[in-house]
């Protein structure tokens, strides 16, 4: 590469590091924060420990709040996949203008603002009786999960040969054993990656947790937030590195096989 080539790239890079640093360092300082013994928030602790941390998995509280978190993800990442897939599977058949118009429907829920579709769910919550129950959260949550699900497995859909599930059909095997063993297998990666990207859609929501959720289902975001509202305690930066390093491990090692995937296919 030559000097100027060189130096141009430099100076390209050098604003997108520092837009990188300003969007990550607000995350890398709750870390450090997180080991503080004190009372109040310190920056850098002066006695740094893990007092934060056994407080949070000591409080029946903050414990509850998790469960429930775990409860309304699980059951999010269950019900958006299998609806999500479904919907790619039927959007992979309809022609181009069809699909088009459909597959835009089906995203809908992550154009309109988030705080229009809370005031909408806890509407119709109000009148099904849906308000501060697990299933309405999940209900909710879903809507706003399965997107992602149909963009990225109808994505890995249109990579694939259609000849194979043909041949499949035409050797005599029925709709879902096409899908079981000629399909899901070269999807695989995709569905798992959307299936927790939607756990972590739920596991992350707020606004919409705010308007549907009661005072026996708050998730641990709520809780969170509520907490912010009324008092700043040094246990909330160990919550948020918990909440970090659980998105990381969730996140990470899929993204890294979805690349070896596709450097297997590409070389």
């Amino acid at each position: 590469m030559s000097p100027t080539r060189r130096l141009g790239s430099i100076a390209t890079a050098i604003p997108g590091v520092l837009v990188l640093l300003f969007l990550v360092a607000p995350v890398l300082a709750v870390v450090p924060m997180s080991f503080s013994s004190g009372s109040v928030l310190e920056l850098l602790p002066a006695n740094p420990g893990l007092s934060q941390y056994r407080r949070f998995f000591d409080s029946p509280d903050w414990m509850h709040a998790l469960a429930i978190s775990a409860q309304v993800a699980l059951g999010t990442m269950v019900l958006a996949t299998v609806v999500g897939v479904l919907a790619a599977l039927g959007l992979a058949r309809l022609g181009r203008r069809a699909r088009s118009l459909i597959e835009a429907l089906l995203i809908l829920p992550r154009i309109v603002p988030t705080i229009v579709f809370a005031v909408a769910a806890y509407s119709l919550y109000l009148q099904l009786g849906l308000v501060g129950s697990v299933a309405g959260l999940v209900l909710a949550h879903s809507v706003l999960a399965t997107p992602f699900v149909v963009v990225f497995v109808g994505s890995a859909l249109r990579g694939l040969d259609p000849s194979l599930a043909e041949a499949s059909r035409s050797l005599g095997a029925g709709p879902a054993a096409t899908f079981f063993r000629v399909v899901f297998p070269q999807i695989r990666l995709a569905v798992a990656g959307s299936a927790l990207f939607a756990f972590n859609v739920s596991f992350d929501e707020v606004v919409v947790t705010l308007f549907i959720s009661g005072i026996r289902t708050k998730t641990l975001p709520v809780k969170v937030w509520d907490a912010i509202q009324y008092e700043i305690s040094p246990i909330l930066p160990a919550i948020s590195s918990l909440v970090v390093v659980a998105t990381l491990l969730l996140l990470v090692p899929m993204l890294a096989a979805t690349n070896r995937r596709a450097k297997t296919l590409t070389a």
